[in-house]
């Protein structure tokens, strides 16, 4: 009779559906709203055949609006690199017309970043900035051909191409805003990856739950496509549902680039 039991007790677990085995741990989203927090990107990556460092710092500050989302104040003011001679010139180019530039997005109630409030006038600063820029160069040097560049890909961009720009560093700290993850069973994720070492490839792998300490969740993120493979750990509290540590390693063959972006001031 016990053996008959335990048999019946095991076949029911078995047909149980899984989300009645694992808890369903939701995600929220409610950033700290009226107080400045440091977003710091340290990334490390092979250019010109040496590991080159790129980092950039930036202000950012929550307001609640009426309907229910954020707006997002996201001020840049400090870029650095040890990138060689012109190695390093696109990156300067690109992002000093956005030093002291405050960005004001629109973040709905599920995270995703809408619109940018300033956008005509940001984007003329960086037009303007960059256009004076080339005028300072001598032409057919490295940074004039930089800014040309960088000028040809900002003039081509649509409105919401424009958006995606200039809010791409932003975006990925709002990434598991209010969703939901299971505790035992990794979630199936498919998307690109490649970039900066070379090309986008697909890659697919899987999001998983890995720890938790208090109102903070380890979620971690392995995915592999051809040639390349990428894992990231994320930190983020369940309630605020902002990312406050992401640690990343991109590998596409034998070049590998790391990146670390923390958010300092989530807590009180």
């Amino acid at each position: 009779m016990i053996r008959l039991l335990a048999a019946l007790c095991a076949l029911l677990w078995a047909l149980l559906p899984a989300s009645a085995l694992a808890e369903q741990v939701r995600i929220g989203f409610a950033p700290p709203t009226g107080r400045d927090l440091l977003y710091r990107i340290e990334q490390q990556r092979p250019v010109a055949g040496r590991m080159t460092r790129f980092s950039a710092d930036r202000l950012l500050r929550f307001m609640a609006v009426e309907d229910g989302g954020y707006r997002l104040r996201a001020t840049l003011t400090r870029i650095d690199t040890d990138a060689a001679g012109e190695a390093g010139e696109p990156y300067r180019v690109a992002l000093s017309p956005l030093i002291g530039l405050a960005l004001d997005f629109r973040v709905d109630a599920q995270g995703r970043i809408t619109a940018l409030d300033n956008m005509d006038a940001a984007w003329a600063r960086v037009e303007a900035g960059l256009a004076a820029m080339r005028t300072g160069f001598a032409e057919g040097s490295a940074r004039h051909r930089a800014v040309t560049n960088i000028l040809a890909l900002f003039s081509g961009q649509t409105a919401d191409g424009r958006l995606a720009l200039l809010s791409g560093e932003i975006q990925p700290l709002l990434l598991f805003a209010n969703s939901v993850i299971d505790d035992e069973r990794p979630r199936a994720l498919k998307t690109v990856a490649g970039s900066p070492l070379g090309r986008p490839v697909p890659v697919e792998g899987l999001v998983a739950l890995a720890g938790r300490h208090g109102d903070m969740l380890d979620l971690t993120e392995n995915l592999a496509g051809q040639g390349v493979r990428v894992d990231i750990r994320y930190r983020l509290s369940r309630v605020g549902g902002v990312v406050a540590e992401e640690r990343r390693t991109l590998e596409m063959g034998d070049r590998k680039l790391t990146e670390t972006r923390s958010v300092e001031g989530l807590s009180n």
